[in-house]
């Protein structure tokens, strides 16, 4: 019976259209598909060519970067911690579901 079932099951499998998943594909196409947007917004056909090894970055652009990172580093240094009761609401809004009246209930006016 076991051999049955097995052989059933083999046979089950190759009438199956579906595929299985390759994740490393589908994440090296997602990988272009990004790649393609990012030089369709530069208005590129392609990626630059390389023109050998990096140049050294200018002297005022290394200046701005340093001087932007260490004042936002002095901001986050300065910055108070939140106050975890600003999370909560500071009112209390009362709704009166039921009508007012002596406690009778809707369904028993008459």
């Amino acid at each position: 019976r076991l051999l049955v079932l097995l052989g059933a099951l083999g046979a089950a499998g190759a009438f199956s259209t579906c595929r299985s998943l390759d994740l490393e594909a589908a994440r090296r196409k997602r990988i272009e598909a990004v790649r393609g947007q990012i030089l369709s917004k530069l208005r590129l056909p392609g990626p630059p060519a390389a023109d050998g090894p990096p140049r050294p970055l200018p002297e005022d652009v290394r200046a701005l970067y340093n001087s932007t990172r260490e004042r936002l580093q002095q901001r986050e240094r300065l910055r108070t911690p939140p106050d975890p009761d600003d999370y909560y609401a500071k009112e209390l809004h009362r709704f009166d579901m039921e009508p007012p009246g002596d406690g009778e209930s809707w369904g028993s006016r008459g």
